[in-house]
């Protein structure tokens, strides 16, 4: 975090502002900040940070998603998903890597990606066996 007097970092990507609504779906290549409201689809190739001031309400897919705010939806990313503390998700999370901090809320099921053993890949093992 910059010290007082020093310049602040420049989100390189698209901002939500806390006074933006938006109804229906989101979809894009670039990294996106949303401070607003967001009801619908979020569908990204780039990174998803829901800001402390963001009430999502939607089905959300990025490559990596940093929750702050309040997220009700499911949440699937390609790399990681971190919640962090005073964040609040309700809904499933679907992701390889996935950080809970302490002090974040979450009421849901977690999927990161273990393949679930099949009826053939049982059999083979009792074969070696």
């Amino acid at each position: 975090m910059p010290r007082p007097g020093e310049p602040q970092p420049v989100f390189e990507g698209t901002f939500f502002g806390p006074n933006v609504v938006v109804e229906g779906n989101v979809t894009g290549s670039e990294p996106v900040l949303i401070e607003g409201t967001v009801k619908g689809t979020i569908r990204l190739t780039g990174d998803l940070r829901v800001g402390t001031k963001a009430r999502i309400e939607a089905k959300v897919h990025a490559k990596n998603v940093m929750v702050e705010g309040k997220l009700t939806g499911d949440v699937t990313a390609d790399d990681r998903v971190e919640l962090v503390a005073g964040c609040t998700v309700d809904g499933n999370i679907k992701a390889p890597k996935i950080i809970v901090a302490e002090g974040a809320r979450f009421r849901g099921s977690v999927d990161m990606g273990s393949a679930k053993p099949t009826l053939h890949d049982a059999a083979s093992v009792l074969k070696k066996g």
